[in-house]
């Protein structure tokens, strides 16, 4: 995701009305939201203060908190060189300690390369100071090494350089430095400012596109390693159609299809209704659409595909299928916007997953006469995955309080979220156990059990990441659980 930083909020005020930025609340530094538009990404600015101490603190914040990919670091600066005069903009081609060359001492500068974006504004050299510099000795010494100075330039690149990250530092030139300098800042401050911002904000569409092919990022954008650990559970809702012999190759093949096909379009409109809420948390702000990694008509272009292949496959599988076919495309096209109605919203996913073996169960058997076994199978589903996904949102407890999104943690607490978890988890266990003795038990069967129960135990371990308990520790319960059918009966 790109960050931009600048010292004050007058000096980014322009900015921010170009982009159509939205403030945040609640955030260590003043910060704002950015959408995407055409092809410049979205992103976040964030208003450091004036300062050293404070540019580097709110660098680590932009890079260790909201994972920042670029940053951008735009403001005014005083010039050293009559090759500059107020109201001239300027890209940073080295930076330095403009202290330590005050000083005499040996100060490397930090190189910066800006490839394409921003190309047509004229390259200078930055030295960055801990004081104001108005005229007097200092500027004569500073101007022998650099053509403009300011007070955060060096430490932001220099945080930037320590984990490798990309760093532009783009100025406006305001004062001559000189004894007049303080005046002149002040009275050319707006100005200035306002020169800035189209140049910037334009220049971002050169810095975002990632070099990740459209392959790779649809394939993160639907999440395939979750995809493909939900199969399972559809083959054991097959498995149990069939009355646990080999429903056929060319089922299976066609039950797959539809499964992946829901679950793209599932995905995919979740991510695309949510894309302006996903900006405003730091945890999603880099996802592909609310980044600008991928534009809304390439998300919907995957929805479209999944819809079509999952449609496709149910009129493969006979015409009971094609007919109930709308039911779960609807489930799973709306379930996204319950967050904004409600905070048992945990539920939709879990009705969405659990028309899944239900699905393949109807593939099977050509009919909607429900045994045990599957409701029970489609009970475990749903408790599994929708207590999952309250645990999974407890990383957004204070996001969706801030941004009044409902879900069980912003309205029960950490504490209380937990709990209604694990009461969810324990129907999960419940209608696994029950499953397991219906269809014939056994040490197979019994020892997947014994995983899953292990597996949702875990999930209440405080010293797991949350994101590692949602995954691969509900895979693992997921699976597990799958396995009670296919394993049933085997000694």
């Amino acid at each position: 995701m790109i960050t931009l930083l600048l010292a004050t909020l007058d000096e980014a005020r322009p900015l921010l009305v170009e982009l159509a930025a939205q403030e945040l609340t609640d955030q260590p530094f003043k910060s704002f939201a950015f959408p995407p538009r055409e092809s410049r990404p979205g992103g976040r600015v964030v208003i450091s203060g004036m300062g050293r101490d404070q540019a580097a603190a709110a660098t680590e914040y932009a890079i260790a908190t909201l994972g920042a990919t670029h940053l951008v670091n735009v403001g005014i600066c005083g010039t050293l060189s009559s090759s500059f005069k107020p109201g001239d903009l300027c890209r940073v081609r080295e930076v330095a300690d403009g202290d330590s060359l005050f000083l005499g001492n040996t100060a490397p500068s930090l190189p910066l390369h800006l490839v394409g974006a921003w190309g047509n504004l004229v390259p200078a050299r930055l030295a960055s100071v801990s004081e104001p510099v108005f005229g007097g000795e200092r500027r004569d010494r500073l101007a022998v090494h650099a053509d403009v100075v300011d007070m955060e330039g060096y430490a932001i690149a220099r945080i930037c350089a320590q984990h490798s990250l990309p760093c532009y530092l783009l100025k406006g030139v305001s004062d001559l430095a000189d004894a007049a300098g303080r005046a002149a800042l002040h009275r050319n401050l707006a100005s200035v400012s306002e020169a800035l911002a189209k140049p910037i904000a334009d220049g971002l569409a050169a810095i975002g596109p990632s070099s990740q092919g459209l392959l790779s990022k649809a394939a993160n954008f639907v999440k395939v390693e979750h995809t493909i650990f939900s199969l399972p559970l559809i083959f054991a809702g097959a498995w149990i159609g069939a009355k646990g012999q080999w429903p056929g190759l060319r089922v299976l093949v066609l039950i797959a299809l539809a499964g992946l096909g829901a679950r793209a379009l599932g995905m995919a409109m979740n991510r695309i209704l949510d894309r302006r809420l996903d900006l405003l948390n730091p945890r999603t702000a880099g996802r592909e659409l609310p980044s600008g990694r991928m534009s809304p008509a390439q998300g919907w272009g995957i929805a479209v595909g999944g819809l079509l292949v999952y449609l496709a496959a149910c009129a493969a599988l006979g015409p009971v299928c094609l007919k109930l076919s709308p039911i779960p495309a609807l489930v799973l096209i709306t379930y996204s916007v319950l967050k904004r109605l409600s905070s048992l919203c945990h539920f939709g996913i879990g009705v969405s997953l659990a028309l899944g073996p239900l699905g393949a169960f109807v593939a099977v058997t050509g009919g909607t006469d429900a045994s045990a076994a599957i409701i029970l199978l489609a009970l475990f589903t749903f408790c599994w995955i929708s207590g999952f996904d309250i645990i999974y949102a407890l990383q957004d407890l204070e996001s969706d309080r801030r941004n009044r999104i409902h879900s069980l943690p912003a309205r029960l607490g950490h504490n209380g979220a937990q709990w209604m978890a694990g009461v969810v988890h324990l129907v999960a266990i419940a209608a696994a156990v029950r499953l397991w003795q219906i269809t014939g038990g056994g040490t197979a069967a019994g020892m997947a059990l014994a995983v899953m129960i292990v597996a949702f135990a875990a999930a209440y371990c405080q010293k797991i990441p949350l994101p590692v308990r949602f995954f691969p520790i509900s895979a693992i319960a997921g699976i597990a659980g799958a396995l009670i059918p296919l394993l049933g009966g085997f000694p």
